[in-house]
C-alpha cells in the first residue's frame, strides 16, 4: 500500500510533463508557421517590387530618344538584373505553384528587356507583350496571395 501514492504521483508527473511537450511543441510549430509567412510575404514583396521597378525603367528607356543603342541594351540589363536576387529567393521560399508561375513572369519581363534594347516603344509597339507580361503578372500575384492564404480571411 505504501507504493500506491508514489506511482500516482510518478503517474501524475508523467501526464503533467507529456501535456507539456505536447503543448510546446504545438506553440513551436505555430511560431514557425507565422515565421514562415512572414518571410514568404517579404520575399514575394521584394520580388514584385523588383519587377515594378524593372518595368517603370524599362518604360522610361522606351521612350528615351536620346540613347544609344549600346546605352539603351545595358541600360536595359541593368534594369533586369535586379530581377534576379529576388528570383533565387523565391526558388529556395516558394511552392512549386508560385514558382511555376514566377518563372513564366520572369521569361515575359526579358521579352519586355529584349523588346526595349530592340528599340520599340513598349507603350506603344510593344503593346502585345506587354499584356502578355501584365498578364502573367497577375497570375504569379494572385498564386502568392494564394499561397498566404490572403483571400480567405486570415
Amino acid at each position: 500500500m505504501t507504493w500506491l501514492p508514489l506511482l500516482a504521483t510518478l503517474l501524475g508527473a508523467v501526464i503533467a510533463l507529456g501535456s507539456t511537450l505536447l503543448v510546446e511543441r504545438r506553440r513551436e510549430r505555430r511560431e514557425d508557421s507565422i515565421e514562415r509567412r512572414k518571410t514568404k510575404r517579404e520575399v514575394y514583396a521584394r520580388y514584385l517590387a523588383a519587377h515594378a521597378e524593372t518595368r517603370t525603367q524599362l518604360r522610361v528607356l522606351s521612350v528615351a530618344s536620346d540613347l544609344t543603342d549600346e546605352e539603351r541594351g545595358y541600360r536595359a540589363f541593368t534594369a533586369y538584373a535586379a530581377c534576379y536576387a529576388p528570383r533565387y529567393e523565391l526558388a529556395v521560399l516558394a511552392p512549386q505553384s508560385v514558382l511555376t508561375l514566377a518563372i513564366e513572369f520572369d521569361k515575359r519581363a526579358r521579352d519586355l528587356r529584349d523588346v526595349v534594347i530592340e528599340g520599340t516603344n513598349i507603350q506603344s509597339q510593344g503593346g502585345e507583350r506587354m499584356q502578355r507580361y501584365l498578364a502573367a503578372m497577375k497570375l504569379v500575384h494572385t498564386a502568392m496571395r494564394a499561397d498566404l492564404g490572403a483571400d480567405d480571411g486570415s
